[in-house]
C-alpha cells in the first residue's frame, strides 16, 4: 500500500511520501528542504535547475549531518561542551611577572621574566569558553587554550596518573566547536586541572591537580 499526498509548493514538485516509519528530525529536514525550495529566489516559473536542487539538497544534508553528530552523543547519555561565540585573547603572567615563551623547538611553553623589547616574545592565549544545558553561571566554565595566530593548542592527558601538558596543532578547529566528556578531544578542556609555572626561570609550564608548594598556579591575565 502506498500514500502519496499531493503536494502544492509547486507543481513541479512531485513528492512521494511513503508509510515508512521516520522520526520527527528527519521530518523536519524536509519540511525544511521544501520551504528552502519555495523561498528560492533564482526560480524560474515552476522549474528548478539541477544545479539549485543540487545545492538545496547539499545544504540541507549538511545541516543533518551536524545535527546528528551532536544529537547522538547526546542521545548516548555523554556530556558534551559547546563553544560559545566569546573567546578572550590575552596575555597571561605568573604571580611574579614571568611571561609565557614559546619555544618552538622543545615544542613547550616556558615561563620566564621578560623586560624592554624582549616583550615582543611572550604569547597570546586564545581562550574560547564551553558551557553544556545544565551549565550554571555559579559553577567553573570548561575552556580551551590556543596560541595566537598557531594552530597550536595546550591539551592536558594523564601518564601513570600525572597530567602532562603538551602542545598539540588542530588542523580543524571547528572539530573543537563540540566536544564530549567521553571523547578523546576532552583534552583539550580544562576543568578541575592546573596550569604551574616553576619557581625558577626557563622552565617549562606544565600541570598539577593540586596548589603545590614548589608550583605557582596564580596568575595575571589580561
Amino acid at each position: 500500500v502506498s500514500f502519496k499526498p499531493h503536494c502544492d509548493l509547486y507543481e513541479g514538485v512531485k513528492l512521494e511520501v511513503s508509510l515508512q516509519a521516520h522520526n520527527m528530525r528527519q521530518v523536519a529536514h524536509l519540511i525544511i528542504a521544501m520551504q528552502r525550495m519555495k523561498n528560492t529566489q533564482r526560480l524560474q516559473g515552476t522549474e528548478f535547475s539541477d544545479q539549485e536542487l543540487l545545492n538545496i539538497m547539499m545544504e540541507n544534508v549538511i545541516e543533518e549531518s551536524v545535527v546528528m553528530t551532536v544529537q547522538d552523543q547526546v542521545d548516548s547519555g555523554a556530556v558534551v561542551y559547546t563553544s560559545t561565540s566569546q573567546e578572550v585573547k590575552c596575555n597571561v603572567a605568573d604571580q611574579y611577572q614571568k611571561s609565557l615563551v614559546l619555544n618552538e623547538e622543545a615544542l613547550e611553553l616556558q615561563a620566564m621574566t621578560l623586560q624592554g623589547g624582549s616583550f615582543q616574545r611572550r604569547v597570546q592565549l586564545n581562550l574560547s569558553m564551553y558551557v553544556t544545558p545544565s551549565y550554571s553561571s555559579g559553577k567553573g566554565q570548561p575552556v580551551t587554550l590556543g596560541i595566537v595566530d598557531t594552530n597550536l593548542y595546550l591539551s592536558c592527558s594523564s601518564e601513570n596518573g600525572m597530567p602532562i601538558l603538551q602542545l598539540e596543532e588542530v588542523g580543524d578547529k571547528l572539530r573543537l566547536k563540540h566536544i564530549s566528556a567521553e571523547d578523546d578531544l576532552s583534552r583539550f578542556l580544562y576543568q578541575g586541572w592546573f596550569i604551574s609555572t616553576a619557581l625558577q626561570e626557563r622552565e617549562p609550564v606544565e600541570m598539577c591537580t593540586k596548589q603545590e608548594a614548589n608550583r605557582i598556579t596564580s596568575f595575571r591575565v589580561k
